[in-house]
């Protein structure tokens, strides 16, 4: 079966461009973050039809509770304002202070990583850290990173209509073809 994992920030929610470490740490700053509401919509939709089509969907986020000790509860909060219809089994917080998102899927699963396991983050390193355990990696560029289009692969873009997401992620789902990013 198919598995679609999607990261939260800079994907789902907006990743703040001039933040600072310290805004991390303040009460309401998780909480704050706006939608992007073309790729949430593109997710419900995905979440509609996933049983139908025989895949499964987690979001999959990094929380530091010692760093920044609202990200846990507060991103629970957003879910719950976004996202209801997700399970609790499918959002995972990953303990980024130590944990990868390829480790926690692997315990979750009780299954190496393989090319059925796809990810959407923002960020490289999660990303090349997924293809290097055997997962395949989707580039979802937010308007703020990949200026210099250092990941080599698959793109999403936030300027692409949440129609358009939904079939470039359905399209990689079950055909493994490149998504298109658009103009």
């Amino acid at each position: 079966m198919k598995k679609l994992f999607i990261d939260m920030d800079g994907v789902l929610a907006e990743y703040k461009k001039d933040c600072t470490t310290e805004d991390f740490t303040k009460e309401g700053y998780f909480l704050s973050l706006k939608p992007e509401w073309n790729m949430l919509g593109a997710l419900k939709k995905l979440i509609e039809n996933s049983e139908r089509l025989g895949f499964s969907i987690c979001v999959l986020t990094k929380v530091y509770p010692h760093m920044f000790r609202y990200s846990v509860s507060e991103k629970l909060q957003w879910r719950d304002k976004y996202m209801p219809e997700l399970f609790d089994s499918e959002f995972v917080m990953v303990n980024g202070e130590s944990e990868e998102k390829s480790e926690v899927v692997r315990s979750i699963t009780g299954k190496m990583l393989d090319e059925d396991c796809i990810l959407i983050d923002d960020y490289n390193a999660n990303l090349r850290e997924w293809l290097k355990n055997g997962g395949t990696a989707v580039k979802y560029v937010n308007g703020i990173n990949d200026k210099n289009r250092s990941f080599a692969g698959n793109r999403l873009s936030f300027d692409m209509s949440e129609e358009e997401l939904y079939n470039a992620i359905i399209s990689l789902l079950f055909q493994n073809a490149p998504a298109p990013v658009a103009a």
